[in-house]
């Protein structure tokens, strides 16, 4: 039997969403992607953070339940109840209600460990054609409104690929459809800066701030298809996978040392 949580209640019954329903009608709300890894909620203040400011931007009332210890609690007993708390994907979702507060549906579900290791085989990228993100004030949240990265990873799919890339209304690259990117050229990483209408990552601030740490040089800015094929190394980050390494983007094949290196040094230790 599976369970939910529904506005901070553990609950058997699937929450049954209405025809009047905002999200369903609008794409008016946001949702988070959380690992929990045995019985710990990894990057739980990152995700709180993110949460509270798109919440925020909105203008969405914050409810006492999803405050970060209430949060923080049915997470896990959630993933206690669904017999998944060693290693779970959580999706807390959360939409505008008719009174402009937030309700919120959260998921958990067994989590295969096997995605705690970093991609013995490179994966293979393309650009998703038809769709161009946009770069306002709200490109960066986790949005309900979905569509050019879900039309991105069918189109990756369909055409036997692992990711497509996502580029904005300047024909930049914002991200992937499911991750942030990040290139090595010369002894330096670049990635999209947050203007250039990327998903506001959790696991890319995360990887930032260890890349920093590491004295590596972290340059956040535009980043053209041009230079993308000046790389020696590629790798996707997100909250679930952490870490996938690039093989090739088109005719371009990359290198991994690099990213096999910080992977070792950053995320191994996180999963003994």
């Amino acid at each position: 039997m599976k369970y939910y949580c529904f506005n901070g209640k553990i609950t058997n019954k699937q929450p049954e969403i209405t025809p009047q329903n905002r999200s369903f009608r609008y794409g008016d709300g946001v949702f988070e992607t959380i690992k929990v890894f045995k019985n710990q909620i990894l990057l739980g203040e990152f995700h709180f953070d993110r949460l509270i400011a798109s919440l925020s931007l909105l203008n969405i009332s914050v409810p006492t339940f999803l405050s970060y210890d209430a949060l923080h609690k049915n997470i896990l007993e959630l993933c206690g109840q669904n017999n998944c708390q060693e290693s779970a994907r959580v999706r807390v979702t959360i939409y505008r209600d008719d009174e402009n507060l937030a309700s919120a549906i959260i998921e958990a579900v067994l989590l295969d460990e096997k995605i705690n290791r970093l991609n013995a085989d490179g994966w293979v990228v393309d650009l998703y054609p038809f769709a161009r993100k946009s770069m306002d004030a709200f490109a960066n949240l986790k949005s309900a409104n979905y569509l050019p990265y879900v039309m991105a990873d069918l189109y990756a799919k369909k055409n036997g690929m692992d990711e497509c890339l996502v580029f904005n209304a300047d024909n930049n690259i914002a991200d992937a459809s499911k991750a942030n990117i990040f290139i090595l050229v010369k002894d330096e990483v670049y990635t999209p800066a947050l203007h250039q209408g990327c998903v506001n990552g959790v696991k890319r601030r995360f990887v930032i701030e260890q890349l920093k740490h590491m004295g590596v040089a972290v340059r956040q800015q535009e980043i053209h298809e041009a230079f993308l094929l000046q790389a020696e190394e590629v790798f996707l980050t997100n909250a679930i996978n952490d870490i996938r390494w690039v093989k090739s983007y088109r005719n371009k094949e990359f290198a991994s040392s690099f990213t096999h290196e910080f992977y070792q040094k950053v995320f191994s230790t996180i999963y003994r």
